[in-house]
């Protein structure tokens, strides 16, 4: 044992100069090996303590990251690994604000950058709205069956909750029903969807329940159903005529079909009829236009007598400066009018007042009083057949007698 401490401690600072530089050359291979680098990588974003009667309008999904470690490390770090938190925990009330990205790195590591290391988010209020669910049938039944009436829905009335802005563009709450081939009575338990003006499914949206019981009964046969005519007109008239009045003859026809489509039918259309250019009653006989599975009841005239009657157009029109003139005056007098002239309102066809230029219209006084120097005299017109005067302005001159 003796022997072993005189060993250790003969030459101990040769020793411990060796193996203090035998720990250098270690650090200096492994640092060559392992050096400290530094890579930059998008990490996904997320949200906390956020309350419950709020909700983000936008978010972004991601952000960039400066990360700085060992290489064997950085080289090895996946994005899943690193998440960036928006802490919402001072937010109380809707608004915009603008938050801190906070991110924890691994370990060994630092976080050099956030790149942006604050984001900007609008926070609006969370409603909840009762709405009535609505259906879409998909399909007919099987042939000879029809629905003996509309599709019975539990609950039919469900609450939606979501943001505002998300609830401001949802359109309905649909429950789309298969009834394809059907040729019984159908339950069945549907999960409904919320949709917006563009059909598309919002997902945004919580519902509840989101899940409706369906019952559909069947009968054999198919429902009847009385419906207006009302003829399809295409085109216009001729200029200055308008369509007065379109009857139909019959005004009602009756028919039958799958109740899925017969039920969503309001009136009856004709084929298109056009009236391009048209100056007189038009008088037509077209058919009805029917969806596949939509039948003209047994009876029932397969034309219809339509008559497209047409006018034309009554339009008013303002002429100005219109010369007044006198009549009955002595030719020994000399007169002077104040205003000379006056604006007319007439109306009548529009073929006429387009034609209708100054000198069509004559506007006159008759001289009442040869010997009243000033006198108020009301202004009387001529106009061509089939114009009417609506009004003068002014209905009223001032005649002057110079002597």
């Amino acid at each position: 044992m003796k022997e072993l401490k005189n060993w250790f401690l003969k030459n101990i600072d040769i020793k411990l100069l060796s193996l203090f530089l035998a720990i250098i050359l270690w650090l200096y291979i492994a640092g060559g090996e392992n050096p400290m680098v530094e890579n930059f990588i998008d990490i996904s974003l997320t949200q906390t303590n956020l309350s419950e009667d709020l909700a983000i309008k936008e978010f972004p999904t991601n952000v960039s990251v400066g990360i700085k470690g060992p290489k064997n490390i950085i080289n090895n770090i996946s994005s899943h690994q690193i998440n960036g938190i928006v802490n919402f925990s001072e937010i109380s009330k809707e608004g915009i604000y603008k938050l801190k990205v906070e991110v924890e790195p691994p370990k060994k590591t630092q976080i050099t950058r956030i790149i942006p290391s604050e984001i900007k988010v609008e926070v609006e209020k969370v409603l909840t709205k009762e709405v009535e669910v609505e259906y879409s049938l998909i399909g007919v039944p099987e042939k000879g069956y029809s629905l003996t009436n509309e599709p019975q829905l539990d609950p039919s009335k469900v609450r939606i909750i979501g943001a505002q802005s998300v609830l401001e563009n949802l359109k309905q709450i649909i429950c789309a029903i298969d009834i394809s081939g059907i040729k019984e009575n159908l339950s069945r338990k549907i999960k409904i969807k919320a949709v917006d003006i563009n059909e598309n499914e919002v997902k945004e949206v919580k519902i509840e329940p989101d899940i409706v019981e369906v019952s559909i009964s069947l009968t054999r046969g198919y429902p009847e159903k009385q419906l207006t005519v009302k003829p399809k007109i295409i085109g216009k008239p001729a200029p200055g005529y308008y369509i007065s009045e379109i009857l139909s003859s019959p005004d009602e026809i009756k028919i039958f079909g799958n109740y899925s489509k017969i039920n969503s039918i309001e009136f009856l259309e004709t084929i298109p009829i056009d009236v391009s250019g048209i100056t007189k009653t038009l008088s037509v006989k077209v058919p009805p236009t029917l969806d596949e599975g939509l039948n003209v009841a047994e009876g029932e005239v397969e034309l219809i007598e339509v008559s497209i009657q047409v006018k034309e157009a009554i339009i008013d029109k303002t002429i100005k400066n219109i010369p007044v003139l006198l009549q009955n005056i002595s030719p020994f007098l000399s007169c002077e009018i104040r205003p000379e002239t006056v604006d007319i309102s007439l109306e009548g066809k529009n073929v006429l007042v387009n034609k209708l230029k100054t000198e069509d219209i004559k506007a006159f006084v008759k001289f009442m009083d040869n010997f009243k120097v000033e006198q108020k005299v009301k202004v009387q017109v001529d106009l061509p057949e089939g114009i009417s005067l609506i009004k003068i302005e002014p209905e009223e001159v001032t005649v002057l007698i110079n002597k």
